[in-house]
């Protein structure tokens, strides 16, 4: 978004509510999930009249898309932070490899604690595959799976992935890569191998986030861990 301290008046003002629009979306998908979003009930919470909002957002698909994306790419910078981070970290100490791919895993978590509407909002529901609005939401998407899958190629830089079969899922992984997963790893083996860890690590956030591990005493953090510690075992595999 454009810095508020240097817009016009006017588009200061328009950015300011567009801000606020977002928020009381949120806010509305975190008390009762995304069908509870309502333009009318963001409107009336806001002091506005509904044709006024619609002024900023033409539908609720048009909102409901805006915060997919914008949650997706919260999630994307996230991680690239995380990884930046740890790559340098790595870099000066000459530490481990799999520094970069433990920083990338454990943020993806973090997000999701600390974000649950909208990991929810992206993972919980069918709106994050993006037919709402694909030129924006699947671009967005990409982005963080694609650090996730150059973290897991940079632990063994040129080492292929286990052999994909049958040939009907290789083809399905690569096309996946592709389209939706930033087309920066092209090994069908690393990409099948992204795809079943991010499986797995958002089975193990999705029922944290929902309390389950609470019930069974189960520690969701060492979980978590020791699957980030598989996952590392499974690269080095050919």
């Amino acid at each position: 978004m454009p810095d508020p301290d240097v817009l016009p008046r006017r588009e200061r003002l328009r950015a300011e509510t567009l801000a606020d629009i977002r928020r009381h979306g949120y806010a509305q998908i975190a008390a009762g999930g995304p069908a509870a979003l309502s333009l009318n009930g963001i409107a009336k919470a806001m002091g506005m009249s509904g044709p006024a909002l619609y002024r900023y957002f033409a539908s609720r698909d048009e909102l409901l898309a805006t915060l997919v994306t914008e949650s997706f790419e919260d999630l994307a910078q996230t991680l690239e932070v995380a990884a930046a981070a740890a790559a340098a970290a790595a870099a000066a100490a000459d530490g481990p490899a799999e520094a970069r791919l433990r920083a990338v895993a454990g943020a993806y978590r973090t997000w999701g604690r600390t974000s649950p509407e909208r990991y929810r909002l992206v993972f919980g529901s069918t709106y994050g595959a993006g037919d709402l609005d694909p030129d924006r939401i699947i671009p967005a998407a990409a982005r963080s799976m694609a650090v996730l899958l150059a973290g897991l190629a940079e632990l063994y830089p040129g080492a292929p992935g286990p052999k994909v079969q049958p040939p009907a899922l290789r083809r399905e992984v690569q096309r996946w890569g592709r389209v939706r997963a930033g087309d920066q790893v092209r090994d069908p083996g690393v990409l099948l191998l992204g795809l079943l860890a991010w499986s797995r690590m958002h089975g193990i956030v999705s029922l944290e986030i929902e309390g389950f591990y609470e019930q069974v005493g189960i520690d969701p953090g060492l979980l978590f861990d020791a699957e980030v510690q598989q996952l590392i075992a499974q690269r080095a595999q050919r």
